[in-house]
């Protein structure tokens, strides 16, 4: 029985961000979320797959909420955020047939995976071999199943499609079927054991493989019919949210009792201070309040079966790195003003510079969002699938 409703989740997860923090260290040590913190997040139904529908085993969210949602984990700790993040599935779920998927994700599971298709698909009777080597699969220490991209070959050569592009598909095994290589040793998001993984003429079923599309989920309907890649921005950007709220609370913390060397009055005082405070504030709310009304009217239109056409995935794509940006720039500003005490591995703020630094780096919510952007707003293909 689902208890867990709609407004309840941000509540709970404002209440729990004291007992998330608190393993914020411990999880940065381990490189991944300590075993004590994922029952805290299942016992109060934040790894449950919230975005994904309710026939996926999952809270049926809306996209709204589950952001919301994430943005207050992140604001206690940003590798835990991008970890619950990615167990929503507010990226999508892959298209498997109903049985397999009422198997993959069923109540309780946690599916992580790479799109990238940097792995080799054989087929073979009954399914596939696969074979390759996938970067980045946040999650992969807690999760029970894994999805990975790759390329059907045919012999040394890639099979084609209809189109003349070859043939990419996702494969989904049980974490058990590959091997995790410990790599995730990094400077930002450290507990979110976004470890390489490999495999070696591994067998998978063909029921338990989908085509990549680039574009909305065939069996979705309503929100859930998004595009992917306009869905995985959504669903990583409220961490630098997070991390930018906690930068900028943290400094206030700071400035009520730090006096600088040499000077007579504490931060708090200072006007450059108050000024620069002010802005971060003014920056992060701003790229916060774009955010969240590209989001509304994405889902608006997507419930009401509208168009999601290319000027509004456009949109959403600007107003994701426009929000990331904010959150860089709101950080940057509290980092600086704390001075040395910044630069102390027992201060949140260098945490939550190092992560927010490491939000930026994936391509949904990268700089490198404007040039797309930019080409769409001049009348321009946007010259690349990725939006």
């Amino acid at each position: 029985m689902i208890t867990t409703t709609a407004p309840d989740t941000i509540a709970v997860a404002r209440s729990l961000r004291a007992e998330i923090a608190a393993y914020a260290e411990d999880a940065e040590r381990q490189r991944r979320l300590p075993d004590g913190l994922l029952a805290l997040l299942r016992k109060h139904e934040l790894m449950a797959g919230m975005a994904r529908p309710i026939d996926r085993g999952g809270l049926g969210l809306d996209l709204i909420t589950t952001m919301r949602t994430v943005e207050e984990i992140s604001t206690a700790d940003a590798s835990t955020g991008w970890c619950v993040a990615i167990d929503s599935q507010s990226i999508g779920t892959i298209p498997l047939r109903e049985d397999v998927a009422r198997e993959v994700y069923k109540r309780g599971s946690s599916v992580c995976g790479v799109g990238n298709p940097t792995g080799r698909a054989i087929p073979v009777d009954g399914g596939f071999r696969l074979s390759g080597r996938w970067a980045y699969a946040s999650g992969s220490r807690h999760s029970q199943w894994i999805g990975l991209g790759c390329v059907v070959f045919d012999g040394d050569k890639p099979r084609l499609t209809a189109s003349g592009a070859p043939e990419m598909r996702m494969c989904v095994l049980p974490i058990g079927d590959v091997e995790i290589l410990d790599t995730w040793i990094v400077s930002g998001l450290r507990a979110t054991g976004s470890n390489d993984i490999a495999a070696d003429s591994v067998f998978v079923p063909e029921e338990r493989t989908a085509a990549i599309a680039l574009g909305s989920s065939p069996q979705a309907d309503g929100a859930y019919r998004l595009p992917m890649f306009t869905l995985f921005g959504l669903a990583l950007v409220t961490v630098a949210l997070g991390a930018a709220r906690h930068a900028i609370d943290e400094f206030v913390a700071l400035a009520q009792g730090k006096t600088p060397m040499l000077q007579g009055t504490k931060l708090r005082d200072k006007p450059v201070v108050q000024y620069e405070v002010a802005r971060a504030e003014g920056i992060l709310e701003a790229g916060r309040a774009y955010l969240y009304a590209a989001v509304a009217e994405l889902q608006d239109r997507a419930s009401h079966e509208g168009e999601i056409d290319l000027a509004l995935k456009a949109k959403v794509k600007l107003a994701c790195t426009v929000a990331t940006d904010c959150s860089l720039q709101a950080v940057e500003i509290a980092y600086r003003l704390g001075g040395g005490t910044s630069n102390y591995e027992t201060s949140p703020l260098q945490r939550c510079m190092r992560d927010v630094h490491a939000v930026t780096q994936h391509f949904a919510v990268a700089a490198s969002n404007y040039e797309t952007v930019g080409r769409v707003l001049l009348g321009l293909d946007p010259g690349t699938p990725l939006i």
